[in-house]
């Protein structure tokens, strides 16, 4: 289908504004890229929803590739860019999300009118590349007149290559690091196969997990948010691997179970759900406008059993301590797993950072624990890729506190024993990356303490 020129100059000049926008957000403050663009486009709501997908997939493109797209700067606008102060002329911006909508490969009628806009030649890639991202790269250097060298470690700050983990597969990770990840959905309801096929008949490619039978990823043009399935509370949109993390605490009916760290809770209404509407799920968060989104989540699915409260971080004791038969713990992170789906947090996070992140994880760990019953289970998790942040603070905890100890579980992804511990990659299901980790109180109370 041809593009409408007209319409279409339209769309890049509003691309244009929320990129600049975002960049110097991002860039400046630091703030999430999803926030400030949702922010941008309630501001401007002249923007149809032809609009909106456009802007969002050049802005998106723009910071899933910019490890390649800053080669192509000039060292000062790149050191002014990456502290937050965007003098982009439009025409250079606009060169820019060209760039990034070329490296993406997707929406190529957008990338040729923005090229004929700017009177680029159409790049000319080494076809036989082994690495296609790479020779596209290439051959925009050649037109925009960079000599450099192109490697797919640039989709990553060089400081993370240290911090990745041992038996992640680079290769892999990086490729999907370039990828836009698929919307995993979280079916709620008995009648899966009926959901299935309303969600079929709406227009979405609808791809069914081979061992996870609630998981399923969508594909297509499609709000999820207006659909009648949605409003009924019959699925939430929850990553794959996210839906692991539940499946690794596997409550029973008639349990109580405590969510410290619940935020939005789409964890909490997985182990509502897994606890058949029954028993008790408690969800705490610091933020307790969080936890408004969740009240909302779960009026919609009609849930029974959920229960919110807002947790100050102090350590559960006295009367609060020992109330539950489990404990999830899914403590802020550097959410460098998620990065497919949030690509600004790659250049955002600093090295220094992660002594207080896991500080922290360890802090609000040791916090949690009291609140598990003698014989209890106890879950720590985090969205996260780097082993100080996961083994690393588990081993610091377990040996602080000797009443708990690992406990093995399934492997959600193949049903193979775990160990106790599970590291989730994104190519071990197309999805985000996570950790998690079970652990068994002994029956004894012997923690001083309670």
């Amino acid at each position: 289908m041809e593009l409408n020129l007209n319409k279409f100059r339209s769309q890049l000049k509003s691309a244009n504004l929320a990129a600049r926008t975002v960049l110097q957000a991002v860039f400046g403050s630091g703030k999430p890229a999803d926030r400030v663009l949702s922010a941008w486009l309630r501001e401007n709501r002249q923007c149809g929803s032809r609009d909106r997908q456009f802007i969002g997939e050049a802005v998106y493109a723009m910071l899933r590739y910019w490890g390649l797209l800053r080669k192509f700067l000039p060292a000062e606008r790149l050191v002014e860019i990456e502290r937050g102060e965007i003098r982009l002329a439009r025409l250079e911006l606009d060169a820019l999300l060209f760039a990034a909508l070329y490296l993406d490969y997707r929406n190529l009628p957008a990338a040729d009118a923005i090229a004929r806009e700017l009177g680029f030649p159409w790049p000319k890639p080494d076809r036989e590349a082994r690495n296609q991202l790479l020779a596209r790269a290439g051959a925009l250097g050649k037109i925009f007149g960079v000599d450099a060298v192109f490697a797919d470690g640039d989709l990553l700050p060089q400081w993370i290559a240290t911090h990745l983990p041992e038996g992640l597969d680079r290769e892999r990770f990086l490729a999907d690091l370039a990828a836009r990840p698929p919307m995993w959905l979280r079916m709620q309801t008995a009648e899966t196969d009926h959901l299935v096929a309303d969600l079929s008949a709406a227009g979405l490619s609808v791809s069914r997990h081979g061992k996870i039978a609630d998981a399923v990823a969508v594909t297509g043009r499609v709000n999820l948010f207006t659909l009648d399935a949605f409003r009924n509370g019959l699925f939430e949109v929850q990553d794959l691997a996210s839906q692991c993390i539940g499946l690794a605490a596997a409550p029973k009916s008639g349990e109580r179970w405590l969510d410290a760290c619940a935020g939005a809770g789409g964890k909490t209404l997985q182990l509502a759900a897994l606890m058949n509407r029954t028993g008790t799920v408690v969800a705490t968060d610091i933020r307790s406008y969080k936890l408004d989104d969740l009240r909302t989540r779960a009026r919609r699915a009609g849930f029974p059993n959920i229960r919110t409260r807002e947790w100050d971080g102090k350590p559960y004791q006295g009367k609060q301590a020992a109330r539950f038969d489990g404990v999830l713990v899914d403590a802020p992170c550097s959410c460098s797993g998620v990065w497919r789906r949030n690509p600004d947090g790659r250049w955002t996070l600093k090295a220094e950072e992660l002594t207080d992140i896991t500080r922290v994880q360890f802090e609000v760990l040791t916090a949690a624990a009291p609140a598990v019953k003698p014989g209890g289970v106890l879950i720590y998790a985090t969205c996260s890729l780097f082993p100080e942040e996961n083994g690393g603070v588990l081993e610091r905890f377990l040996a602080a506190h000797p009443e708990y100890t690992l406990e093995d579980f399934p492997n959600p992804l193949t049903g193979e024993p775990t160990g106790g511990t599970l590291q989730v990659f994104s190519y071990d299901g197309d999805c985000d990356s996570m950790f998690v980790a079970r652990m068994r109180r002994q029956e004894a109370l012997e923690d001083a303490a309670l």
